[in-house]
């Protein structure tokens, strides 16, 4: 994901305190927070806090990476995931032009169709803040956000983009949010399922990093086996040398490539990649939307269906696959009208 980190940041701080009880009020610095007194005892600093972001800021409670303030606030939110809950709100909700913005964004490559119907509605969505690390001879560690429909499923990440532009109301959640057992197993499939992707552009100059050091391990090694060999076998043309100490120092020449090999595994190993992601926090999202119904032709058949305008990022969410659940602005209908993507149609 590529939306500012300090941003990311902030979003995930002033959610923590304020699904704890507290408040907090954006400044030119940062956050105005003020810590409920259990808080405040807990994380061991004063009740109001001027939080500023970065790892260039200054003053006793800066948030950047690897910051202690920072370490304290993720400890906390792993021993009980907090739940905040907001609502969003806007001046203005489209009313039209859904047909040409269906168009736009989707590809349905074996059905035609258009905007049957549309109401205005309350929705749900739910954003899901996790901690990764991701560690091989060094260690990167950040937050990753997941945007999903609560009704579709839907995965929506550029909602976790824009929502510190949006008007937004935060409320104490006073009562624990209820999720059914098959819901809570759906939204963690779908974080894994989607984790790769995500994490592939944060990690990639880590990757990196650790690829051109192996390289350089490898070369390092080729060169100094090499030579080593050449060393051993110059050392055979000496005269002098017994058969006994000829024998052994040919078995050990013929041992080189399999040292070789057996220091190359160690530092694959060494620079290999292992990365764990944790839950750490959770937003339950409010919000007015467009339900709009679709009516699709397949040949002769009819099938409507049901998609969601989001006001927030100004767009549609995408369809959801139905065998492996992944989004989809390019949907496959089967024989029985059922919408798969690209990669199930056929199998």
């Amino acid at each position: 994901m590529s939306f500012d980190t300090d941003n990311q940041l902030k979003l995930f701080v002033e959610q923590f305190i304020k699904s704890h009880g507290g408040e907090a009020v954006n400044n030119q610095d940062g956050l105005e927070a003020l810590l409920p007194e259990k808080l405040a005892a807990e994380l061991s600093e004063p009740e109001y806090l001027n939080l500023q972001f970065g790892a260039d800021s200054k003053g006793d409670h800066k948030i950047s990476y690897g910051s202690p303030l920072l370490d304290k606030i993720v400890n906390s939110a792993c021993r009980e995931l907090p739940i905040s809950v907001c609502r969003l709100n806007f001046q203005y909700l489209k009313t039209q032009g859904f047909n040409r913005l269906i168009k736009e964004l989707f590809a349905f490559s074996n059905a035609v169709g258009h905007v049957d119907c549309t109401a205005r509605v309350m929705t749900e969505y739910i954003l899901l803040q996790c901690k990764y690390l991701a560690q091989s001879d060094e260690q990167k560690e950040g937050l990753l956000a997941f945007v999903f429909n609560l009704e579709t499923g839907s995965e929506v990440p550029a909602m976790a983009w824009v929502l510190d532009d949006v008007e937004k109301k935060f409320k104490l959640n006073k009562n624990k949010i209820n999720f059914s057992e098959e819901k809570i197993k759906t939204l963690l499939n779908s974080v894994q399922r989607n984790a790769g992707p995500a994490l592939a552009p944060e990690l990639e100059p880590f990757q990196a990093s650790m690829n051109r050091r192996y390289r350089r391990d490898v070369t390092n090694l080729d060169e100094y086996y090499a030579a080593l060999q050449q060393e051993m076998e110059e050392s055979l043309k000496r005269p002098g040398l017994s058969e006994q100490l000829i024998t052994d120092r040919k078995e050990k020449i013929a041992l080189i490539p399999d040292e070789l090999a057996k220091k190359k595994d160690d530092l694959f190993k060494k620079y290999s990649i292992r990365v764990s992601l944790e839950l750490c926090g959770a937003m339950l999202i409010r919000t007015p939307a467009v339900k709009v119904l679709y009516q699709a032709s397949i040949g002769r058949s009819i099938t409507n269906i049901s998609m969601f305008y989001n006001p927030a990022t100004k767009s549609m969410d995408p369809l959801v696959c139905r065998k492996c659940k992944k989004s989809t602005f390019n949907p496959y209908f089967s024989d029985d009208l059922q919408i798969f993507c690209p990669d199930c149609i056929g199998s």
